[in-house]
């Protein structure tokens, strides 16, 4: 069993979005998924409860319960991917969530001022010497040069993931209970998905 984490201090990351999204891709891979929703705004709980198939469990974990919880799901069998949306303010509760990781992703959006904001998420990261990568998220499809000064910025501080663009698709399959790749499999928004959980599930299998 693998655990990733979306991990951001800064608010309108897009972390539950991607979550969502994220998980859809990795069951329609052959992973049996768990999420958890550690954001006391439960944007991915809600999420959950709108979806009418019930391929991916979700629970709910009290922040200082999920290392307990983690230790009884690794002996379940049935159970092969978690993942994890934590709260935008750190503390043990979200440090509980990461020591746990085997990768964690850090949603950035690209402008100066989310590029300095994802600072703190990432020493403290560091300081817990977990693996991370970077995703730059809700990219504007027309501005490329800005997406490109973006990406070289955060390949200073990591490894970045593929992008990902800001498309309609991810706004209507997060207000239907569904994730991109069910709501328009051929999009553009579905490929940057499959793209982000296939790099993202070779990141998880790197060893530590």
């Amino acid at each position: 069993m693998r655990i990733l984490t979306l991990a951001s201090q800064k608010g309108g990351s897009g972390k539950s979005t991607l979550c969502g999204s994220l998980a859809v891709a990795a069951r329609q891979a052959g992973e049996r998924v768990v999420v958890v929703d550690l954001d006391p705004q439960g944007s991915l709980a809600e999420w959950g409860r709108q979806r009418e198939t019930k391929d991916i469990v979700f629970r709910e974990v009290e922040p200082a319960a999920l290392v307990r919880w983690v230790a009884e799901t690794r002996k379940v069998a049935a159970v092969s991917l978690v993942v994890i949306d934590t709260a935008g303010t750190f503390g043990p509760e979200v440090d509980a969530a990461l020591k746990q990781s085997d990768f964690i992703l850090v949603p950035v959006r690209p402008s100066a001022l989310d590029l300095r904001a994802a600072r703190p998420t990432v020493e403290r990261i560091e300081a817990l010497k977990r693996r991370f990568g970077f995703v730059l998220n809700a990219t504007n499809p027309v501005t490329q040069g800005r997406t490109a000064d973006a990406l070289a910025a955060l390949e200073a501080g990591g490894i970045v993931a593929p992008p990902v663009a800001d498309r309609t698709d991810f706004r209507d399959a997060a207000a239907s209970g569904l994730g991109v790749t069910e709501i328009n499999p051929a999009g553009k928004a579905a490929a940057e998905i499959i793209a982000l959980w296939e790099w993202t599930k070779a990141q998880m299998e790197i060893a530590p």
